[in-house]
């Protein structure tokens, strides 16, 4: 129990939090039911706009829906049979002493899935070059996990060589992938664009549904941007709040609802940033930023350092 003497004490008492019943809480409530309602019809008058939500893609034009693939199974095959290599890297990494019963089961587990993927593999399609790729993936990992349950112990030596010989394949599979996702989302996108008219096509805007902190060169952001004609950064690329960016990425979810509404707010908010602040990018930072800058200057006598300089990128067109 804290002291009566505790600064702490009075913080503690009671929740900072509005009650519903107080007057202020409900006329927060008005105000960002206010704001939603805005949004919602700015989504309506800033259509086309497509969502990119894990396997499929979302249209929305005048006042309709449309959906259609965004990756076709041959994707998730190929991803499923690159991650295996990492599982084994994952269950053998820093294993210096003898292979614990814990550790054993999963390593077995993992062995039994794949012999049923090895004598699953014939039946799946795969071109001639794909099916001995899995093959080899499949077959090396299976070899890595017996030498460990046979000796009780995985040597350092044969996990690196191990993921040295497994990387081509991995990358391949991953190229794969990335074919698969890029024609499958062209044919689709195409389809619909010969139905806009051009002033459709020109303002046609996209949101991809992405996991929080998504990594650079997400599959979907670089081909919405290379199509709608927007800056292209490749693998380098961040999410970016510019004003008149086409593309978006809608972080930590993969509602559809949530990724269109997004791309809504950012139209609206330029707008409402340009006129209470005359600066139409401020509502893509916190509303506290500059102030908490202000005050922890002060109270840490301690300036913002600026951003660091970019790392110089490999020429490596030659």
């Amino acid at each position: 129990m804290l002291a009566p003497s505790d600064p702490l004490a009075a913080l503690n008492q009671a929740s900072p939090m509005l009650a519903p019943s107080d007057p202020l809480a409900a006329l927060n409530q008005v105000s960002l039911d206010a704001y939603a309602a805005r949004r919602d019809a700015v989504l309506a008058d800033i259509e086309p706009v497509i969502a990119q939500i894990d396997d499929r893609l979302v249209l929305r034009r005048g006042g309709r829906r449309f959906e259609g693939p965004a990756r076709t199974r041959r994707y998730h095959e190929l991803k499923a049979v690159a991650h295996v290599p990492l599982a084994v890297h994952a269950l053998l990494l820093g294993r210096r002493g003898a292979v614990d019963d814990a550790a054993r089961g999963r390593l077995a587990a993992l062995r039994q899935h794949i012999a049923a993927a090895l004598g699953d593999l014939d039946r799946r399609g795969f071109t001639p070059e794909q099916l001995a790729r899995q093959r080899r993936i499949l077959d090396g990992s299976a070899a890595l996990l017996d030498e460990a349950m046979a000796t009780g112990s995985a040597a350092p030596e044969a996990l690196a060589a191990f993921t040295r010989a497994q990387t081509p394949d991995v990358l391949q599979n991953a190229e794969d992938a990335a074919r698969d996702q890029i024609e499958t989302m062209h044919a689709t996108v195409e389809a619909w664009k010969q139905q806009m008219t051009p002033e459709e096509r020109a303002r046609l805007r996209a949101v991809v549904a992405a996991s929080h902190m998504a990594r650079p060169g997400n599959v979907a952001a670089q081909y919405f941007s290379v199509t709608l004609g927007e800056r292209w950064e490749g693998r380098f690329d961040q999410e970016d709040l510019l004003p008149g960016k086409r593309v978006l990425t809608a972080e930590a979810t993969f509602d559809e609802a949530a990724a269109f509404a997004l791309v809504a707010a950012h139209a609206l908010d330029a707008g409402v940033a340009t006129r209470f602040f005359s600066e139409e990018t401020r509502l893509s930072r916190d509303i506290l930023a500059d102030a908490a800058e202000r005050l922890l200057a002060g109270m840490f006598h301690r300036e913002p350092e600026p951003p660091a300089q970019p790392v110089a990128r490999r020429d490596v067109s030659g």
